[in-house]
């Protein structure tokens, strides 16, 4: 099974809730989009876990795009403030609390993190990346394409050079994107974008953590537990009419 979930933002006990949920099987797999650090108390501790987590696969978000250009470039206040502005204040203080040995190994753990990943499930193409594909990147908006993928924020409908493709993305909470009667944020679906980014950084809001198993569409959340491809689709039906 493929499992592909985004945006922990340091929130372990909504992790491990999310493990027991999915209960992976050894020849699962785990994808995630970014953003394990900052916010949350408990960034340092969940990528240390990560790395070493059989069958996993994390990928690069804005968060650690930043933690990797504050910690290598430490003279660089631009660099420290943009960081320590979007909540990094528990990571800093952690990553800065372990020996040096430690610290250098998650930095390059970091720096070799893939921006965006393909894969195929039940004749299905997949696009994971944290923000937006690479391929909608245009120069002079950012720095560059790695920097364009973890930060630029897309809609919810596919572009035509991507056709083929259902992208998963995070790092916009869904609460932004759609309208919905119930208490907590779900995962959105779109026009072959799908974002997973549930709101896990501000559990005092309602934020939970969601995943989505890829073979059947079932939804897991933190919180809510176990919502079927069914469930999901009624509720997507809710929300598109409170959108209109």
């Amino acid at each position: 099974m493929h499992y592909v979930l985004s945006d922990i933002h340091g929130n372990g006990a909504a992790f491990d809730a999310m493990l027991a949920r999915i209960d992976m099987r050894p020849d699962d797999c785990l994808f995630i989009l970014g953003d394990v650090v900052d916010r949350g108390p408990d960034g340092v501790e969940l990528l240390r876990r990560v790395m070493n987590m059989r069958n996993t696969t994390l990928l690069l978000g804005n968060h650690e795009h930043m933690m990797i250009d504050a910690l290598r470039h430490p003279d660089d206040d631009f660099a420290l403030l943009r960081w320590w502005k979007n909540g990094c204040e528990p990571t800093f203080r952690r990553f800065h609390a372990l020996d040096e040995g430690s610290r250098e190994a998650l930095l390059r753990y970091l720096e070799s993190l893939p921006v965006q990943l393909e894969t195929r499930v039940n004749g299905r193409d997949y696009c994971l990346v944290h923000a937006a594909p690479v391929e909608l990147y245009e120069p002079g908006g950012w720095k560059d394409e790695r920097e364009f993928a973890v930060w630029h924020r897309m809609p919810l409908s596919l572009p035509p050079q991507l056709q083929g493709r259902t992208v998963l993305i995070g790092h916009t909470p869904t609460v932004f994107v759609q309208q919905a009667d119930w208490p907590r944020p779900r995962i959105a679906h779109g026009d072959g974008v799908i974002d997973l980014d549930c709101g896990c950084a501000f559990p005092n809001a309602g934020g939970q953590l969601g995943c989505l198993r890829l073979e059947d569409m079932t939804e897991y959340y933190s919180e809510e537990g176990v919502v079927t491809a069914r469930e999901a689709a009624l509720w997507k039906e809710i929300a598109c009419r409170a959108e209109r």
